[in-house]
């Protein structure tokens, strides 16, 4: 009686707090909203910023008043949940306030504490659940449980935090795939194909990893390098230092680049695309292709917008299949770099002779158990997809991480891409 007693007291207790919670965020969040609809592009993306952190500091209130309720019991883990918290919350102004070329610790130690705070709550979920189902035995079972549960669920946080982080230091999988191109020139036959994404550059990804990965790339020796998305996650003022070396890509045919959702983000997108080319010389894909030639093979490469552009009030910026390869010759292939999967079901819709479409955007679900809902909110989840006959769809993993610095059963990887004529039928 005391143990189901106390769980219903803590479960009652979060579960008023959290309606507390919800009614103030949603009033905030209705308030800014109202706002948001002003015509000014720095206004606005303040407020949307500030709605955001609303939204995610409330979700994230959620678990920690729960956690707090759950371990305040215990003299020893308290000590240790408490600093959780508060940085778990800080790390969402780290986010904002200390980007530079490289991250610092005042920047990774928060968001080490965020994926400390996240297993936690899915561990202490998992076993408040586990003591419903001892409750029907003895009481001596149940109390042993519960002590058990006090000290293993904080010891295994810790484990897959370290363990996780570990994974993100680690260099990247080097992956291969081949993909077979109906109409494609032999003098395109084994092309190579560089496939990096979702490389978040910003407070937890800074000038060393974007130095490393040029040095890797280049002993690779590919015909092309293809940036899809995500590259960033701070203004040029911030991180156009950290991203410099990308000018030293090496390849036959040049880097090519489209953006993300986090590009919109920033609200600096237009600025990157300007130094991404003006400065650092990559082709960018703006609802655009590019002609590859040969002699006269031909290969066009198309790019399009991300979709978070419409949500941001990006007008100009909505993702267009059929404008960016408006102009590709009828009898040549086409590549299409979209970033998310969403964009590439898209484009298969509106432009079925796409050849292959390259994304990333799911960072593979980045940890468990978080590859759930990825898995089933996203068309096309991780790795190589034949959609139709001669149709393929190729989502990346990505390089790194966005958040919390945690790749739990999902590995940071870059692919090789090789080009292979398709035999007629």
């Amino acid at each position: 009686y005391y143990i189901t007693n106390n769980l219903s007291c803590k479960m009652a207790g979060t579960l008023r707090t959290a309606l507390k919670l919800t009614a103030l965020s949603v009033l905030v969040v209705i308030c800014l909203q109202l706002h948001i609809s002003i015509n000014k592009p720095w206004y606005r993306y303040k407020l949307m910023r500030l709605q955001i952190m609303t939204v995610l500091q409330t979700l994230l209130s959620y678990g920690s008043y729960y956690l707090y309720r759950s371990y305040k019991i215990s003299s020893l883990w308290k000590k240790f949940i408490v600093p959780i918290i508060l940085l778990t919350h800080f790390s969402f102004v780290a986010q904002y306030m200390f980007v530079s070329d490289n991250p610092s610790p005042i920047t990774i130690i928060p968001f080490l504490a965020m994926s400390c705070h996240v297993f936690l709550f899915i561990g202490t979920l998992c076993g408040d659940i586990g003591t419903f189902i001892f409750i029907p035995f003895t009481m001596k079972i149940s109390i042993t449980y519960q002590k058990f549960k006090l000290n293993f669920v904080p010891i295994c946080a810790i484990i897959l935090t370290v363990w996780s982080y570990v994974n993100t230091v680690l260099p990247p999988q080097h992956s291969t795939v081949h993909v077979p191109i109906s109409g494609l020139d032999p003098k395109f036959n084994k092309m190579h194909i560089m496939h990096l994404s979702d490389i978040h550059v910003g407070p937890t990804t800074g000038k060393v990893f974007v130095d490393w990965l040029v040095n890797e790339v280049n002993t690779y020796n590919p015909d092309m390098v293809f940036i899809t998305g995500d590259l960033v996650d701070s203004s040029v003022k911030n991180l156009k230092n950290a991203v410099w070396n990308l000018k030293n890509l090496k390849s036959k045919y040049g880097t090519f680049y489209v953006t993300g959702n986090h590009e919109y983000y920033t609200n600096d997108v237009d600025n990157w695309l300007n130094y991404l080319r003006d400065q650092l010389g990559l082709t960018t894909l703006h609802n655009q292709h590019h002609l590859v030639k040969e002699g006269n093979a031909t290969l066009c490469v198309t790019g399009i917008d991300d979709p978070q552009a419409e949500k941001m009030s990006y007008t100009d910026h909505s993702p267009d299949p059929v404008a960016a390869a408006a102009g590709c010759p009828d009898d040549t292939p086409i590549i299409m770099l979209a970033h998310q999967p969403k964009a590439a079901k898209l484009t298969i819709k509106l432009l079925p002779r796409v050849d292959l479409v390259l994304s990333g955007h799911t960072h593979g679900g980045q940890f468990f158990p978080i590859h759930i809902p990825v898995y089933l909110v996203n068309p096309y989840f991780s790795g190589l997809y034949q959609v139709t006959p001669d149709t393929h769809v190729y989502v990346s993993r990505g390089l790194r991480f966005y958040g919390a610095p945690t790749r739990l059963f999902s590995y940071p990887e870059f692919t090789s891409v090789y080009l292979h004529s398709k035999p007629q039928e």
